[in-house]
């Protein structure tokens, strides 16, 4: 087994402990240097932007193909209800024409028609109150002649219908429904447009939606004899609009004449503003101006404004008489009847206002926006930890390698230190020995000086280096005790006197007597001995030294002034780098170890201390720290 002589667990110790930078190194360089703080902020940056960009890209992605199946699934539903409700439409007036034409051909009906017998009337009235009391959607059945002369009339009379009599008919001559009716052809059929039902030359109150149903009558001679009439209550069917709301979404459905007119709407006070005056600017292009000219240039449309989702479907009720018609008789169309049917139309629309079409979409991108939020704020914190982690493992392979080049100089250093000084005490201790045996007393007290300069030297340099050795490994202990930091300083200068009489300096205490404070004595000692020694080397002959030591806060401020030979800014920048550790000669050539001020940096900082240099060529220099006082 190999046992290490001294010299070996001296380098062994140096090179394991001194020369690996700890935690609390690592710390400090990235708390104190601003550039290496940026560093790391941009390699969040670059961290954190990439991931955050694709997440937000893919998120994005997904949100508008959601929004898209959402807004297409939307579409569709309110085409589908536009279109129900047109069907209905259809279908309630394919209701009326089926029950209109089963009069038309009743067999009484004829015959009464044909023999004009008027005993037959009265049986005739029956068969027109069977259907008024069956079918419940009639407000008025009716049979006027020729003439414009109510022949047989049903009044509905609110669920209660009754033969009106013969002293209550009325001469409808100058009404439009008669007049558009009786110029019909066989077989052909009139549909009024919706309207409020009018007695008396006032609109009936309660309203009463109404839509006139006609067809003329013919008898075996062809001669016309009048018209049928039913008055088919439209309030139902406008009642059931609300049926077919969009269970998703708060749609609004409306029913527009070919005017623009509201027949039924949202709002009951902008329904059948052409029927009175004092209403007749209230219709749906002073409110949707940009969607009317949509609406009415298009059968069917679905379109968004500012506004909202439009969606749009035409009913041309002539048209459908017409084709119920062509459908009970097989008859062709006339040339014309497809484009006369389509002059007045009515438009069923349904509209989503913005604030409900887009209230689920906003909702969920606020709830998105929070947890893209959180995401970031998690990733981001992420990215600096990996960051900061990145740029440690960078720097501590870095410290390393610096390690490993300063401490090959290092070694050098210490070689070359040590070996110059024990070549000396080599070469005098041969000397002395020559001396000796020649018994020449001046040359053995010249070479004896030179030997107990030299090991002085040497050992000075020793300890300073075990000294610093330690403070990189910690094994300093702080060991705080009360004393007087007068006496410490004038403890050290009785050291270093006879150094400073050589050169007839003068040192110089600024400190008062009674300033008592509580740390460690020993570190404390150790920097004043290296700045005061430091100071004298570099002073001229006859000059001075000061030290003072005053209260800053909680901290002890302390200073050591010279006004020797100072230094240049490019020494200064070199001053604590372990690589530059080469001894200036002082001002009568005296050697130093080069590693005094490092191990004052070092005590004064491993205890939470300041350090600071202020120097000028020719000027001298000040050496001032501070330490915590506890």
């Amino acid at each position: 087994m190999h046992v290490f002589n001294p010299a070996e667990k001296f380098y062994i110790v140096v090179y394991n402990t001194v020369f690996q930078m700890d935690q609390k190194s690592k710390s400090r360089i990235f708390n104190e240097d601003g550039k290496k703080r940026i560093i790391i902020i941009g390699n969040t940056l670059l961290l954190f932007i990439p991931v955050f960009l694709i997440i937000l890209t893919i998120t994005i992605l997904i949100l508008d193909r959601q929004e898209k199946m959402e807004k297409q699934v939307y579409s569709d539903a309110e085409y589908s209800i536009v279109d129900v409700k047109l069907k209905s439409i259809e279908t309630e007036l394919n209701h009326v024409l089926h029950d209109l034409f089963t009069l038309k051909s009743n067999s009484l009906f004829n015959q009464y028609i044909n023999d004009n017998d008027p005993n037959l009337a009265n049986e005739l009235s029956e068969d027109f109150l069977n259907i008024a009391m069956h079918q419940r959607s009639y407000d008025q059945c009716r049979f006027i002649n020729e003439k414009g002369i109510e022949v047989i009339r049903i009044n509905f009379n609110n669920g209660n219908p009754y033969i009106v009599p013969d002293s209550s008919l009325q001469n409808k001559r100058n009404r439009y429904y008669f007049q558009e009716t009786i110029k019909l052809s066989e077989n052909e059929v009139y549909i009024s447009p919706l309207d409020l039902n009018i007695e008396n030359g006032e609109v009936e109150k309660p309203f009463k939606p109404m839509i006139r149903i006609g067809t003329p009558i013919f008898n075996k001679s062809n001669k016309n004899k009048g018209i049928l009439l039913f008055n088919f209550l439209a309030e139902d069917f406008l009642l059931q609009m609300e049926a077919y709301k969009n269970t998703m979404l708060q749609n609004q459905i409306m029913v527009l004449n070919s005017d623009g007119y509201w027949l039924k709407s949202p709002v009951k006070e902008h329904e059948w503003g052409f029927m009175f005056e004092n209403k007749k600017d209230i219709y749906f292009s002073n409110y949707y101006s940009d969607a009317w000219d949509n609406i009415t240039n298009n059968e069917t449309i679905q379109f968004e404004t500012k506004c909202g989702l439009f969606t749009s479907k035409t009913i041309y009720p002539a048209q459908v008489g017409l084709k119920y018609i062509h459908d009970l008789y097989t008859t062709e169309f006339k040339e014309g009847q497809l484009l006369q049917s389509k002059k007045y139309y009515w438009k069923i629309v349904s509209f989503v206002p913005n604030e409900v079409l887009y209230e689920e979409q906003n909702h969920r991108r606020k709830l998105i926006s929070i947890i893209l939020g959180l995401f970031s704020i998690s990733l981001l914190f992420m990215s600096g930890s990996l960051a900061k982690n990145r740029f440690l493992k960078n720097e501590a392979l870095k410290s390393l390698k610096l390690s490993n080049d300063t401490k090959d100089k290092f070694f050098s250093i210490i070689a070359h230190d040590l070996k110059g000084p024990f070549n000396s005490l080599i070469g005098f201790s041969d000397l002395l020995l020559e001396e000796i045996k020649s018994n020449n007393k001046a040359n053995i007290k010249k070479f004896s000086t030179i030997l107990h300069t030299t090991i002085n030297n040497t050992y000075d340099f020793i300890i300073n280096l075990l000294d610093w050795s330690r403070s990189q490994t910690n094994a300093i202990v702080y060991r705080p005790e009360i004393f007087n930091i007068n006496d410490l300083i004038l403890e050290n200068f009785r050291l270093l006197k006879p150094q400073a009489d050589k050169k007839n300096i003068v040192l110089i205490n600024l400190t008062s007597e009674d300033f008592n404070i509580q740390a460690d004595k020993n570190i404390l000692s150790t920097i004043f001995r290296n700045l005061i020694s430091n100071a004298i080397k570099y002073s001229n002959p006859g000059g001075e030294v000061k030290v003072e030591a005053n209260w800053s806060n909680s901290f002890v401020k302390c200073l050591v002034k010279d006004n020797g030979i100072g230094m240049s800014n490019e020494r200064l920048s070199e001053l604590f780098k372990l690589e530059s550790t080469k001894s200036t000669p002082g001002t009568n050539n005296e050697k130093g170890t080069g590693l005094g001020l490092i191990l004052c940096k070092e005590l004064i900082e491993n205890n939470k201390g300041t350090f600071k240099v202020d120097s000028e060529v020719g000027k001298g220099s000040s050496f001032w720290f501070t330490l915590p006082i506890g």
